[in-house]
């Protein structure tokens, strides 16, 4: 990819020429470029692209998943994805120009440069990076270029199947590379802190990393094991493998005025260059009744909850002057707020400490370690180490909440709400994996995979269905599918480029303006 094609962000004192959006997915190295740049000021670049990723699809899968839903349900407005639901109007999807051209390009340069000068801790480190985002790309999209992006202007799209064995073979290459000597040789270009604000350059802290993400990789063939009956012992023991000596990778924000500084997630999140991104806008954000009253245990009688962790996450304001309780208010997914209320009488939900301008991203959890751990040893048939990794998973998330102590315990020790092994089911691990993944990424995925099982599809798993009180949004795609009960199972290719530049490849996946496409799902979900 062309060194002009790196974006214009400053990163740690590091300026890098722009991106020219009528110039989808390069060729070859452009003869006047800026050779000289080593891989040194692009890395911190990657590095910011991949917390910021991790935020697009958190954001994207928070209303999606029916964490949060919006005050209106307008679908002609920038933000229809999350107020209507509406896709095919949108102009522009942040996930795919953020893997392609912002994470893609420039770790294709990384590799390129540091491979030049023997480098390999830059370029293990970047291929991870490259790892993770193919993931996060192809789970949202499914087919899409690989073996020929950035060759060519119009790159063929290769299929979600070949992707994931791409994904595990690059996996295991990656894991083996970061633990290589030759990636740990002190004749390596120094990577340090200034150039990696999450590990400082620790290859072993990465090499962790690189652990849970085949867990990832390889968690999508469950609860469907029929190809690999032992798939879920290869998960569990990498797992607990990442979890042997794991700190979370978090990605640091000093805070301040300049968009790289402030966390994606705070309350002075600006969108970076306005256009190519999609501000938090939690603050006409409101709650699902879903995630309130079914997953948190709130009862509106009392105003107690069952977990503790929902006055960690969100705090009431209500309105005591205009006679409004200050109790969490919450909506039905896609309901639209009564003309009658005002935003100001739903809960805020700059409250968590998840949510300042200061906050980490954390490009995956110790908590979603556990849960991945906690749900392959359940369908291993371990349900002794499934109840404890469960245990962990929710300890892990109260921590990071900073819930108190008492209440972690009580909320432990209350065998009604946390089941030990000889009744654990499968619902109980993915409906605290929900919470536990309150604002990361993954939770859309787990949804999809268990099929959005509910009591109006009766979907089992174990005999048992995984999130109960669940339902379709309301008017979901109403337009277009009329009164089907489908599901919306992947977000359409992004119109800016794919439309303009390779219609033809949308054409022939029958994805071109295709309503129909939307609830295809993908090859690790249930198939309709």
């Amino acid at each position: 990819m062309k060194l002009k094609y790196i974006l214009l962000v400053l990163i740690i004192g590091v300026c890098f020429a722009g991106c020219d959006d009528d110039s989808f997915l390069g060729d070859n190295r452009d003869p006047d470029g800026i050779d000289e740049v080593p891989p040194s000021q692009i890395m911190p670049v990657v590095l910011f692209y991949s917390a910021l990723q991790n935020y697009d699809h958190a954001e994207y899968g928070a209303y999606l998943s029916q964490t949060l839903t919006t005050a209106g349900r307008s679908q002609a407005t920038a933000l229809a994805y999350k107020s209507g639901w509406e896709f095919l109007g949108m102009n522009r999807h942040p996930q795919w120009r953020r893997h392609f051209f912002d994470i893609g390009a420039n770790v294709n340069e990384v590799i390129t440069l540091a491979g030049e000068e023997d480098s390999y801790n830059y370029v293990a480190l970047a291929r991870l990076i490259r790892l993770m985002s193919v993931q996060y790309t192809t789970d949202v999209f499914g087919d899409m270029p690989l073996s020929e992006a950035y060759l060519s202007g119009s790159p063929a799209y290769d299929t979600q199947e070949s992707i994931y064995e791409w994904l595990e073979e690059e996996a295991d290459e990656v894991i083996a590379l970061l633990k290589s000597d030759r990636a740990r040789s002190e004749d390596n270009r120094l990577l340090d802190q200034r150039i990696d604000r999450v590990f400082g350059g620790d290859l072993e802290k990465w090499t962790q990393v690189a652990y849970a993400v085949k867990a990832r990789i390889l968690l999508r063939q469950i609860p469907n094991m029929t190809q690999n009956p032992s798939v879920a012992d290869q998960i569990l023991d990498y797992a607990m493998t990442a979890l042997d000596g794991w700190e979370d990778p978090g990605y640091k924000f000093d805070g301040g005025s300049s968009i790289e500084k402030n966390n994606m997630w705070g309350r002075n999140n600006a969108p970076i260059n306005a256009w190519e991104s999609r501000a938090n806008n939690l603050n006409g954000a409101i709650p699902t009744r879903f995630f309130v009253e079914d997953l948190m245990g709130f009862d509106s009688d009392t105003e107690e909850a069952d977990d503790p962790r929902l006055h960690y996450i969100m705090k009431p304001r209500g309105n005591a002057a205009a006679g409004v309780d200050t109790t969490y208010r919450y909506l039905d997914s896609n309901s639209g707020m009564p003309a009658t209320h005002r935003i100001e009488e739903y809960p805020d939900m700059y409250q968590s400490v998840l949510t300042t301008d200061t906050s980490t991203i954390v490009l995956i959890t110790r908590g979603e370690l556990h849960f991945i751990a906690s749900e392959a040893a359940y369908w291993s048939g371990d349900k002794g180490v499934a109840a404890d990794q469960m245990r962990e998973g929710i300890r892990y998330h109260m921590n990071r909440l900073q819930v108190s102590s008492e209440e972690i315990d009580q909320y432990l020790d209350n065998a009604d709400l946390v089941p030990g092994a000889s009744n654990i089911t499968i619902r109980d691990i993915m409906q605290e994996k929900y919470k536990a993944l309150y604002l990361q990424p993954e939770l859309w995925n787990d949804m999809r995979r268990y099929g959005y099982s509910n009591n109006d599809n009766d979907l089992r798993f174990d005999d048992v269905i995984i999130y109960p009180s669940l339902s379709r949004p309301h008017n979901l795609y109403e337009p277009y599918w009329g009164g089907s009960d489908d599901w919306l199972q992947r977000i359409n290719y992004d119109p800016e480029t794919e439309e303009r530049y390779n219609r033809e490849e949308l054409i022939r996946l029958d994805a071109f303006r295709n309503p129909e496409w939307l609830k295809k799902p993908m090859i690790w979900a249930p198939q309709n």
